[in-house]
């Protein structure tokens, strides 16, 4: 069990399980396109939610930091993230199994909504955001979008030979919420952690990847979007 991931902040988690599902091949495509212009969900292609560093917004990394324990205090874990804005994204160690869920907070006032747990009990979990910071501060204006990863690091006790993999994105400016569960193809075998550290791997990266431009990613073998709705804004 583990992690908490740090930026601006520290996210990571664990909670766990899979189901079967039907294998078919990813059908990777292409640029960067806002849901306006296109009517998929937003979030298929990694590359499409780093391409809104070319929209002027800064992107705030989120790295592994910290380990959560059964008998661990429950609440609030490390410092918030705060936006001049007034919102903030907070860590919390919570539940009678415990798990890290990351909250997002649109004011001061709102009592919070989560956006990023983790999946797995062996899972490692990190992200980012993304935000403008007009005054070069270090302290993001506001922010625009969201997303925290947890993937299986554990047993290969998923769909057999695919690592298992969860995306929680929040498209805060349009308030737009979705869950993508990815396949990736293993470098090594399972388990992947080593302990006490889930996120450190016996190989690095544990998954194949492809390149797009000067950037790398995971090769994703298939994906589904779990869930999509809105947080805040009325059905």
């Amino acid at each position: 069990m583990t992690a908490l991931l740090v930026g601006f902040v520290t996210l990571l988690s664990m909670v766990g399980a899979t189901g079967a599902v039907d294998i078919a091949p990813v059908r990777e495509t292409s640029p960067h396109r806002s849901d306006e212009c296109y009517p998929g969900s937003f979030g298929r292609n990694e590359e499409d939610i780093d391409a809104l560093e070319k929209e002027g917004l800064k992107k705030f990394g989120l790295k592994p930091a910290d380990t959560g324990s059964l008998f661990g205090k429950r609440g609030i874990r490390g410092k918030p993230i705060q936006a001049e804005s007034g919102e903030r994204l907070e860590i919390r160690w919570e539940g009678f199994f415990p798990r890290y869920r990351l909250y997002y907070f649109p004011s001061r006032e709102h009592h919070g909504v989560v956006i990023g747990e983790c999946r797995f009990p062996e899972g490692c979990n990190n992200g980012f955001f993304f935000g403008p910071d007009t005054d070069g501060n270090g302290i993001p204006d506001c922010f625009r979008l969201v997303q925290w990863i947890s993937s299986d690091y554990g047993q290969d006790d998923g769909v057999p030979g695919y690592l298992d993999r969860y995306r929680y994105i929040y498209d805060v400016h349009r308030d737009k919420y979705y869950v993508w569960r990815d396949l990736l193809i293993y470098r090594c075998p399972a388990p992947l952690g080593v302990p006490p550290d889930p996120c450190r791997t016996i190989c690095d990266p544990p998954y194949e990847t492809r390149d797009v431009g000067n950037m790398t990613y995971p090769r994703i073998f298939k994906t589904d979007l779990v869930e999509e709705k809105r947080l805040l804004a009325p059905e």
